[in-house]
């Protein structure tokens, strides 16, 4: 086997356990609270060993912030098409959509009882990951308040309705984060105050 060969079949191994763990940490979230899950639950749902999980993470925060960046992406791909379209409440209902369809992991993430830091965690890559891919360079400050305000408003009243999907469905979550964060934001980037 050729060492390029050896590099490529270890490249596919750390791909295949930093999936097969994410995947355990995402089952585990469904089923217990996120501060019960310990790193031996992981590895042992991953079937990995124990060390094996310390060389790919540090410890189950950095696992929980990979899983979270993953996530993000992936409802941001799915979100920045209809933005662009300038379909708010499409890319809101896609937003609840996605996140009714990963349940579990985003009650952990955002709703459960380590909430806010990992909120914090989720709001600091939401941004970076927007202001690397936004289409146009920021033009002054209200272009990076207006987009910091949208992620926290946004991350906040998905953290509500995880605790109250009983009374409110994706559709309507949606309409809500529409009408009281994305149309509201979209007037005010077109009116910036005076000074910014």
């Amino acid at each position: 086997m050729s060492i390029v060969s050896e590099i490529k079949a270890a490249d596919a191994r750390v791909v295949r356990t930093r999936d097969a763990l994410r995947l355990a940490m995402t089952e585990l979230a469904a089923e217990l609270p996120l501060d019960a899950i310990t790193v031996r639950a992981i590895a042992a749902r991953a079937d990995v060993g124990y060390a094996t999980f310390f060389r790919h993470y540090p410890d189950k925060e950095a696992l929980l912030a990979d899983v979270a960046d993953k996530l993000i992406r992936e409802f941001l791909e799915q979100a920045a098409p209809l933005l662009q379209q300038r379909d708010r409440l499409g890319a809101a209902r896609s937003i609840c959509t996605f996140v009714n369809g990963h349940l579990p992991i985003y009650q952990a993430l955002i709703a459960g009882g380590s909430g806010e830091t990992v909120r914090a965690e989720m709001l600091r890559q939401t941004m970076a990951t927007m202001a690397a891919t936004r289409q146009r360079k920021a033009d002054g400050p209200m272009d990076d308040l207006i987009l910091f305000h949208m992620v926290s408003a946004i991350l906040n009243l998905l953290a509500w309705w995880l605790r109250n999907l009983d009374t409110v469905d994706a559709d309507a979550m949606g309409e809500i984060i529409e009408r009281t964060v994305l149309t509201p934001l979209s007037q005010l980037r077109l009116q910036p105050p005076a000074g910014l």
